[in-house]
């Protein structure tokens, strides 16, 4: 008992030691208000890194570049961003704009080139509206984002590019051509998307060209397709994602030659076109019906872009288990020949594409 009591009181002292080492940080680190009227971007560009930006109730017609380490922008009750009448090109890129931006100091948007990622940045509470891109974050490390309401944005709602250990969570995406939450373009993301609604966007959630991403408790429904892991031309594919818990339903709208480089999109559920060592795990999927090459519940497929050297990824090496799905075209679980190995296990279906996928 003593030797335990010991033990103890020398952990609570490497813990008062750490706290004190710790504390002169905590200790300058500011709270900054932003009223209405005021300019969130001036206020941000006087915090320190460290600090919280509490932006009270109101409408603020801009768009709001971050580069500052560690900076915390919360919104106070209703806020809600939205572009300047006459257009703003300082966020992103010239004539194509968002809400807010989270990029590196020395971000060359020609080319994607920076030194020094963006670290620590996190942003709650906002509705962003009407801009090209919601939240968009480039380079950033443990970027979060949650109960943002990204409505009617043109291309992205809420996006990480080559982030790592993004957490997307509790937001609701809708009314983006592209997709409503996306992560892409990070050999090693190490990303999680969970609880969040995305609806009557062209995609969902698109998971691009990535690696380690946890797609979890997310509702989806009313896009052309509701969770897509796409692999394409990027070298190192895609895959090592576990999409789990996750309700799909009624993604049935139709993407016509999407983005210009894709066939029609339409009708799918849960698509991996290329995507390998996948975990597709305990899902709901359910009405998603269509007549495209992306149609179905859960649906296993060749990625339809080459590679530079003229070969294909196929969907293979994922795991697709206790999923239960009903009601979707042309079936349950869809797979085409080339996307093998796969396993399939305990999956509650009624159809599959070819026979034998479903265990009840």
């Amino acid at each position: 008992m003593q030797q335990f009591i010991r033990i103890v009181l020398a952990a609570a002292g490497c813990l008062i030691g750490w706290f004190t080492l710790v504390s002169p940080t905590s200790a300058i680190a500011n709270t900054h208000l932003v009223h209405p009227g005021d300019s969130i971007q001036a206020t941000v560009d006087a915090a320190s890194p460290g600090d919280t930006i509490v932006v009270e109730t109101g409408t603020y017609r801009e768009s709001v570049k971050i580069q500052t380490d560690g900076l915390t922008l919360r919104a106070q009750g209703s806020v809600i961003l939205k572009p300047r009448d006459h257009g703003d090109g300082q966020c992103y890129l010239p004539g194509h704009v968002a809400g807010f931006c989270v990029v590196p100091a020395d971000f060359d948007p020609s080319v994607g080139s920076y030194t020094r990622r963006v670290r620590d940045v996190t942003i709650t509470g906002f509705r962003i509206v009407g801009f090209d891109d919601g939240v968009f974050g480039f380079g950033t490390e443990n970027l979060k984002v949650s109960r943002v309401m990204a409505m009617n944005n043109k291309d992205y709602g809420v996006a990480s590019f080559d982030g790592i250990r993004t957490r997307f969570t509790r937001n609701a995406t809708s009314g983006s051509q592209d997709a409503g939450i996306y992560v892409g373009d990070s050999v090693e993301a190490n990303a999680v998307v969970t609880n969040n609604r995305s609806w009557d966007n062209a995609l969902g959630i698109l998971i691009r060209h990535t690696h380690k991403v946890v797609v979890s408790h997310n509702k989806v429904w009313g896009n052309c397709l509701g969770v897509f892991l796409l692999s394409d031309i990027e070298a190192g594919g895609s895959g090592q994602m576990t999409v789990q818990h996750n309700r799909v339903r009624a993604n049935n709208n139709v993407c016509p030659a999407f983005e210009g480089f894709l066939p029609d999109l339409g009708g799918g559920g849960i698509v991996l076109a290329g995507s390998q060592h996948d975990i597709i795990f305990h899902n709901v999927v359910t009405d998603n019906r269509g007549n495209t090459l992306f149609s179905g519940g859960i649906v296993l497929i060749t990625n339809t872009l080459p590679n530079p050297d003229g070969s294909f990824d196929v969907s293979k090496d994922n795991l697709v288990a206790l999923n239960a799905l009903s009601g979707n075209e042309p079936a349950d679980i869809v797979t085409d020949a080339a996307s093998t190995p796969n396993v399939f296990v305990r999956n509650r279906c009624d159809s599959s594409i070819p026979d034998g996928l479903c265990s009840f």
